[in-house]
């Protein structure tokens, strides 16, 4: 389990191409919610475990003002390259995303998550939920989108159980949004669920 922990781990699928996660475009559920009212007059994003970047590019030419992080240099690195190749600005970030610190909290209106939640070690999910409200502006947006819910041995991806996953973010923020009627890609139509959290403004 340790090895989902540590940089070198996740650089190495990079590095092989073996990133079966990857889609090579941006994810279409979340591009549905560029204009949607969730969204609105919210400019500064957070991508967590951005691999390649295709999310964070898309996010950028939609007017987001965007910082993508990943524990991966060999993704980052690609994820750079397409940024300047589309011609956007983004703030990458290779880092842990558990040792972002209080420079950081507070700081974003909208946190994105996609096979990031499912990749960590499971053990860490309370810590993650904790780390995401850190983050966090009041009134901020977490749009999460969980894959795969379903059960399954061993990971990553590690399955997500929905009540659980909603029971731990539903801690410290509001659940306003629960829906699998999303724009899903063919494989994964039925495994997954987005969920939209909202922080009090208290």
């Amino acid at each position: 389990m340790n090895e989902v922990n540590k940089a070198e781990f996740w650089d190495t699928l990079y590095k092989i191409n073996s990133v079966g996660w990857d889609l090579k475009t941006p994810t279409p559920a979340f591009l549905d919610l560029f204009k949607s009212d969730y969204f609105k007059e919210k400019s500064k994003l957070l991508i967590t475990g951005c691999g390649y970047g295709y999310d964070a590019v898309a996010a950028a030419k939609s007017n987001f003002d965007v910082t993508a992080i990943d524990f991966s240099e060999t993704a980052i690195q690609f994820a750079e390259s397409l940024a300047k190749k589309e011609n956007v600005k983004i703030n990458f970030l290779v880092n842990d995303f558990f040792l972002l610190d209080e420079n950081y909290f507070q700081s974003y209106e909208i946190i994105f998550d996609y096979v990031t939640f499912c990749a960590i070690d499971p053990a860490r999910r309370k810590e993650y939920a904790n780390k995401i409200f850190q983050l966090l502006k009041p009134t901020g947006i977490f749009a999460i989108i969980l894959f795969p819910i379903e059960k399954r041995i061993g990971g990553p991806p590690f399955a997500i159980d929905v009540d659980e996953a909603t029971k731990l973010f539903s801690d410290k923020l509001e659940l306003i949004l629960s829906t699998d009627n999303i724009n899903s890609i063919k494989p994964r139509k039925g495994r997954e669920l987005l969920q939209l959290y909202r922080k009090s403004n208290g």
